[in-house]
Parts: C-alpha cells; sequence; structure tokens
C-alpha cells in the first residue's frame, strides 16, 4: 500500500471568502515519488490535528509568507511578510505534535524555518538588506535562477542526492540565522547561508531551504521526496 503524506496548507483572508490553498507541485512531487498526498487546512485543536496524523504516515511541511518574528524575540522588519494568525498556530501545532508521534518530516523553505524557531533558532529576515552576498537568494522576475548549494558529506542530504554539491533554486528572501537546539546544519551556500538542516536521532527530519518539488525533472531533487516516502512505509 502507498503511504500517505500529509501536506499543510497556505492561507489566505484578503478577501471576503477567505480560503486554504496547495500548489500542485507539491502533491504532484508526492504522487512522482510513489505516495499519496492528502491536505490539511487549517487546524488549531491539537486533538484534531493528532486524529489526522493518525491517518498519515508522513508529513510534509510547505513553503509560505514568514514566521511571525515575535516567535524569536525580534521586532518584524519591513520586508517580512507573516502567515496568518491562525495559521501560525496550526503550522507549530502541527510540527510538535507530529514530532511526538515520530512521524517522517520533510520540511520546505518556510517548513524549514518553522522547524528550526520551534527548535528555538532565529532567522534573517530579510536577506538582501542584513546579508552582504553576491548571491540572489530570491529573484522575483525569474523563478528559473539557480545557485549552488554544497552539502556536509557525512549527511542524510548528500547521501540523498549522491553528491556534496547541488544546484538550488532561488526563491527566498529569509533564511536561517541562530540554529535550533538539537538541528544540524548540513548544507550551505557559497556565502555561508544555511540550505539544510537535519535533526540527527529522530527517524527522519530534513529540512531544505530551497523548493525541491519545481526541481523534480532535475537531477536529484525528487530524491527528496523518495526518501520521505521510503521513511514513511
Amino acid at each position: 500500500m502507498k503511504p500517505v503524506i500529509g501536506i499543510n496548507c497556505d492561507y489566505e483572508k484578503e478577501s471576503r471568502l477567505p480560503y486554504s490553498f496547495l500548489y500542485r507541485d507539491y502533491s504532484d512531487a508526492i504522487i512522482a515519488a510513489g505516495g499519496i498526498p492528502v491536505l490539511l487546512p487549517i487546524l488549531k485543536n491539537e486533538n484534531d490535528i493528532e486524529f489526522f496524523l493518525k491517518r498519515v504516515n508522513g508529513l510534509l511541511l510547505t513553503g509560505g509568507n514568514d514566521i511571525p518574528p515575535e516567535r524569536y524575540g525580534e521586532r518584524r522588519h519591513e520586508r517580512t511578510k507573516c502567515v496568518h494568525a491562525d495559521k501560525d498556530v496550526a503550522d507549530f501545532t502541527l510540527l510538535q505534535t507530529a514530532i511526538i508521534m515520530r512521524k517522517p518530516i520533510l520540511a520546505i523553505c518556510y517548513g524549514a524555518q518553522l522547524v528550526n524557531v520551534a527548535f528555538g533558532g532565529s532567522l534573517i529576515q530579510d536577506i538582501p538588506t542584513e546579508v552582504s552576498t553576491p548571491i540572489t537568494h530570491k529573484d522575483p522576475e525569474n523563478e528559473q535562477y539557480t545557485h549552488p548549494v554544497a552539502a556536509k558529506r557525512d549527511s542524510l542530504l548528500s547521501r540523498i542526492f549522491g553528491t556534496d554539491c547541488i544546484t538550488t533554486n532561488s526563491i527566498h528572501h529569509q533564511a536561517i540565522k541562530t540554529l535550533g537546539k538539537g538541528l544540524r546544519d548540513t548544507a550551505h551556500a557559497t556565502d555561508g547561508i544555511i540550505e539544510a538542516i537535519e535533526w540527527e536521532g529522530y527517524p527522519f527530519l530534513l529540512g531544505v531551504q530551497w523548493h525541491p518539488e519545481r526541481m523534480i525533472h532535475r537531477p536529484g531533487h525528487i530524491s527528496l521526496f523518495t526518501s520521505l516516502i521510503h521513511a514513511s512505509n
């Protein structure tokens, strides 16, 4: 039987009709890797989230807007665009409950930042204005822009890709600043920006700063999803 992978939805409340949604690339990547995606809208009740997690085999935490910096003790940068307060509560509760239940977790972009903050870490709120770097980490005019990332050779990420040299897309304006307690940074851009984190000793918890769901037809990136599927069997 194919593993069922729960995916947290994004959420918007800018119109009279608030809505949950998911970019199709995420669910397509899970299907291509051999899993069955199940979408999770906003749930803030811990018992309801536990009920959901009992019925899935693994969890994919998706990208999105920014984590409220109040969660890591900082004032909001003018370029920080926070997720809705309901999504903020729902996602942190989802992650914490999934960890208690030892669910395999793949976290992407905002999802990786969510993991880091949940473990007590902090974030660079806006790379272009806070970091001197020649790398374009987010190019609003060209989503095909890429940059190289170096993975540590003894990392889960390196084993998944079969190499320590990875080409990633550039679609994030925030990044990890202070690493969360117990986490390990396992990949960096050439400017030192953390591009991947892992939690050793846990069944499977890997966070990446880029968007591999948009690169599954390029070498290696689909392996992130197949690894989640295998860990969820």
